[in-house]
């Protein structure tokens, strides 16, 4: 994505890698958005208890124990040692074969065609390279395999973006790829026949404070570019409160998370 600039794609993947980690304890209670789009996009896949599965970009595990409806084995991979660390904590059907691999999702270190299921649900916004997930899914998937991955892209949080402009110019929000440039990545992949749903989905918050708590809580508060900085000043978030408060609706301040969902089934032999 185009927040990861090439010159600090490395330190970029460690930062996200830590933070991630460090919120390995805190991620579920906050994570209203990844539970409904990952349910959303799990129920895109056929749930006939066959086959290999791999999740990719695992986080914490919480959606595991579903998985004994899809497949009979199912691989964990993540970029974060603490993260999966909790998801090998989950209790899970006896009958399933697990594995948890850290991994680089642009380098998997698994056999070619050896996934019938491939799920991934909000990791790829993290990755520099999405053609290279992209290529690295094709290599794993079997012929006849399905993948279901879901990714944000720009407009996410537009409403935070807009109230930090007003602020000051420094980037504090991640620069989203363009759905139309996620769909390229995808589409330079032949073998997989794709589809593409782009949703908007809202979350609400009482104040903007509560909003970068759940960020951070989530781990996904690193932002490619930006040097580190306080921003614990009074006035600073008294100026910030302000410029995001225009959007109030009577539900609170709007978050909006553009998500787009891929789906695909890659040709047989």
């Amino acid at each position: 994505m185009t927040a990861v600039s090439a010159e600090t794609t490395q330190g970029f993947i460690r930062q996200v890698a830590h933070s991630f980690g460090k919120a390995c304890d805190s991620y579920l209670p906050a994570a209203r958005l990844q539970q409904q789009v990952a349910l959303d996009a799990l129920a895109l896949l056929p749930a006939n208890k066959q086959g290999h599965l791999l999740d990719l970009g695992c986080g914490p595990g919480w959606i595991h124990p579903r998985f004994v409806s899809y497949c009979s084995q199912f691989t964990a991979a993540d970029l974060s040692a603490g993260m999966l660390a909790k998801a090998a904590t989950q209790q899970l059907a006896p009958h399933l074969t697990t594995n948890y691999v850290q991994a680089d999702a642009q380098q998997l270190p698994l056999a070619a065609q050896n996934v019938d299921k491939l799920f991934s649900s909000l990791m790829l916004q993290w990755c520099a390279k999405p053609a290279a997930v992209f290529a690295e899914i094709d290599r794993v998937l079997a012929p006849g395999g399905r993948v279901v991955l879901t990714t944000l892209v720009d407009g996410t949080l537009a409403e935070l973006k807009q109230a930090f402009a007003r602020v000051d110019k420094l980037p504090h929000v991640n620069r989203f790829l363009p759905a139309t440039a996620v769909i390229a990545a995808a589409e330079s992949v032949s073998a997989i026949n794709w589809q593409f749903e782009q949703r908007c989905y809202p979350l609400f918050y009482p104040d903007v404070i509560s909003l970068a708590r759940e960020l951070k809580a989530l781990g996904a508060n690193q932002v490619a570019g930006r040097q580190s900085r306080g921003l614990t000043g009074k006035g600073y978030w008294q100026n910030l409160a302000a410029a995001y408060d225009s959007n109030r609706t009577t539900l609170g301040l709007p978050a909006s998370y553009q998500v787009l969902i891929i789906s695909g089934y890659k040709n047989g032999n």
